[in-house]
């Protein structure tokens, strides 16, 4: 008789958790092409951006300029009494 009901329950379990009602309709439907697609007027379409550094230093030395996953952009050796501009272009995501 335990099996039976313990069966059964498994059965009505089964039956009544496979059986679900979408709840969230798709209001939104995604563009096919291009024209169809809603883009903010104040989006720039950038992948990059340009950034500008001017360095010195009291002594000869390398200085580099990397990333936060310690990826380097730029290398350079700086020499006392002299600048150094360097001119980098990196992805828009990273923070300058």
């Amino acid at each position: 008789m335990k099996k039976i009901t313990i069966i059964i329950a498994i059965a009505l379990t089964i039956v009544f958790t496979s059986c679900k009602k979408d709840r969230f309709d798709n209001i939104d439907p995604k563009p096919v092409n291009m024209e169809e697609l809603t883009v903010p007027s104040n989006f720039d379409w950038k992948t990059t951006k340009d950034i500008q550094l001017t360095m010195s230093a009291p002594s000869n030395g390398i200085v580099e300029v990397s990333n936060s996953q310690n990826i380097a952009y730029q290398k350079a050796f700086l020499t006392p009494g002299t600048t150094y501009t360097m001119k980098l272009t990196l992805p828009t995501y990273e923070k300058p």
